[in-house]
């Protein structure tokens, strides 16, 4: 991890291998085909965790992200290398410039585990880890770890389609992908990981259908939220399309401060199997609308 700064403004520089291991690699070739999809994978996923450590906000445009990622050249091949350098403005005042490799690190393994819970933990650990170095008070800390997990946990799902592209050459061109960082070896993207993507497919429901659940973490400024449906545990993500989900105490907003359950109509995404992957709320239902109303 290197720190530089050029008059006010201080940049991170964090380096970043990406090594594939087996079949072709072994003889540092690979198919160009698979080469072209890792590259912008990559640089997604890279750019994208990066810039939600350096700036605690969620990035909506790729092109207007704070860090740039670049590829540097490989003085030793280890089977077939990519190196890269995060260059990141310094905006976080919480978190700690000399873990920003490390938290980056566990963000990455989070995001392309697909929310194992082992590595929830741990990356939970290190951003309080990191943010505590900066002696903020405990009520401060853990609002700020919260919302940050929170951004993190949508990026999980904007990032999906980027890691099966950067997954694409596993049991093809190589047989593992494995992630450094500073030099120490952090995750092994095998078989498993590339499958757990590929099956991640979803379709869009035709019909709005009502659902019954409890609202989470609603975002007034996007509509987005996470939704636990009546009779699972599961938080799936989804977006609030109605108009009235930036206005004052609305329904969504009352029904999240209230943990209660509320009656709504959305589309889905839906898994092989018809389950809701991601809920698209249009509006409340009509039995919920004429109890507001009473």
């Amino acid at each position: 991890m290197l720190d530089v700064t050029r008059g006010n403004i201080e940049n991170k520089l964090c380096i970043l291998s990406v090594r594939y291991q087996g079949y072709d690699a072994i003889s540092h070739e690979i198919d160009p085909n698979r080469l072209g999809e890792l590259i912008q994978g990559f640089a997604r996923v890279i750019s994208l965790c990066a810039s939600v450590l350096a700036t605690g906000r969620l990035p909506f445009h790729f092109n207007a992200l704070d860090v740039n990622v670049v590829s540097l050249p490989v003085d030793e091949h280890h089977c077939f290398d990519i190196l890269a350098m995060v260059k990141s403005m310094a905006t976080s005042k919480e978190l700690s410039s000399g873990a920003f490799g490390a938290v980056l690190a566990a963000v990455i393994q989070y995001v392309l585990s697909r929310r194992d819970q082992g590595n929830m933990k741990y990356l939970n650990e290190a951003l309080q880890r990191s943010m505590q170095s900066n002696e903020l008070n405990m009520t401060r800390l853990a609002t700020t770890v919260d919302k940050m997990m929170a951004s993190i946990d949508k990026l999980t799902d904007i990032l999906q389609p980027a890691a099966r592209q950067a997954l694409s050459p596993i049991e093809r061109s190589c047989e593992r992908v494995d992630l450094h960082v500073e030099g120490a070896c952090f995750m092994s993207l095998n078989r498993t990981h590339k499958r757990s993507f590929a099956h991640a497919g979803r379709k869009l429901s035709e019909h709005l259908e009502t659902y019954v659940g409890v609202i989470s973490q609603f975002d007034m400024t996007t509509g987005a939220c996470r939704v636990t449906l009546e009779g699972s545990r599961a938080r799936i993500p989804a977006i609030v399309v109605d108009p009235a989900f930036n206005r004052p105490k609305n329904r969504y907003v009352e029904a999240m401060a209230s943990s209660h359950s509320i009656s709504f109509v959305a589309k889905a995404d839906l898994d092989d199997e018809g389950h809701p992957l991601r809920l698209y709320i249009s509006d409340t239902s009509a039995q919920e609308r004429r109890l507001t109303v009473v």
